[in-house]
């Protein structure tokens, strides 16, 4: 029996570190970002619109000036409608909000399933991960973030463990525009910067400068726990995936966090759908491959 609970608990610590490397950031050992120079704007705050008061004209004036043309298609009109499509057109999320199944596994040691799924309520946007071990742990991630002009804007990220016992790390924006992370029941503050991202959402803001014909930046702002750490991504040669019988041209993008180096492959084809993630820590292998349609 001791020889079995032994096992379990050496099982359990693994399959955590399984879960904090394959779906996760936050680490303690990232080291941080510089500080924003004192030359680096900050982030812009969205005036109000001031509505324009109506001109309330005489019942005479009404009736001496011209009709109004209310269907009339003019220039102007049309340039207005134009404009304002536009400017829809570039708040929507250009990604498909779909629910996509992966299959997880850990040097083939330890196999499971997972769950991700991308949804948004106009420029308010979920993009979340559910991921499982039957009968021995479990990883949810939620990243809660504004769409707005082409970019992520942070707003939440909320990972939880369920392992031995429950672990769970928050990361949110506060009203003051300042950044609260709470992990090992430790409170850290810090300043945001301008363009930050979570682990997660930071695969949304690649597909969608990929799907929109733009090439990612070379490194972002991550929102960690103890502070703004830098993650740095670059492109790799293209590379062909077989997935359920059907080879698959990728574009290849290494992403760089700390000592993990994270591996994505994404299916053009599909609005840059990741087909498969792989985490390299060391000697250690951590991969998601999609389950296909």
């Amino acid at each position: 029996m001791n020889i079995r609970l032994a096992i379990n608990v050496l099982v359990g610590v693994g399959l955590g570190l399984l879960f904090s490397y394959l779906l996760s950031g936050c680490s303690d050992e990232r080291p941080l970002a510089p500080p924003p120079s004192a030359g680096m704007a900050a982030e812009a705050t969205h005036a109000s619109e001031t509505a324009l008061a109506p001109t309330h004209a005489t019942a005479r004036e009404a009736t001496d000036a011209q009709p109004a043309h209310t269907g009339a298609d003019t220039p102007a009109r049309r340039d207005a409608t134009n404009s304002q499509a536009a400017n829809i057109a570039e708040a929507a999320m250009p990604l498909p909000q779909t629910s996509e199944r992966y299959h997880l596994s850990w040097d083939g040691k330890l196999e499971g399933d997972a769950e991700r799924r991308l949804s948004c309520d106009g420029k308010q946007c979920r993009f979340e991960t559910h991921a499982k071990v039957v009968g021995l742990a479990s990883l949810s991630e939620v990243s809660d973030f504004n769409w707005q002009n082409g970019q992520v804007q942070f707003q939440r990220y909320e990972r939880t463990l369920q392992l031995l016992f429950k672990q769970v790390v928050r990361i949110e924006k506060q009203a003051d525009g300042s950044i609260r992370s709470e992990r090992r029941n430790k409170i850290y503050t810090y300043a945001s910067q301008p363009g930050l991202v979570d682990i997660l959402n930071i695969e949304v803001q690649l597909r969608a400068d990929r799907v929109a014909g733009r090439a990612p930046k070379a490194s972002y702002p991550l929102a960690d726990s103890k502070g703004v750490s830098a993650i740095q991504l670059r492109r790799e040669a293209d590379a062909t995936l077989t997935i359920a019988g059907l080879a698959r041209p990728c574009e290849v993008y290494v992403r760089e966090d700390g000592k993990r180096v994270t591996t994505l492959w994404l299916d053009p084809a599909q609005a840059f759908l990741p087909l498969q993630i792989v985490h390299q820590d060391g000697a250690e292998t951590y991969r998601m491959q999609w389950l296909g349609d």
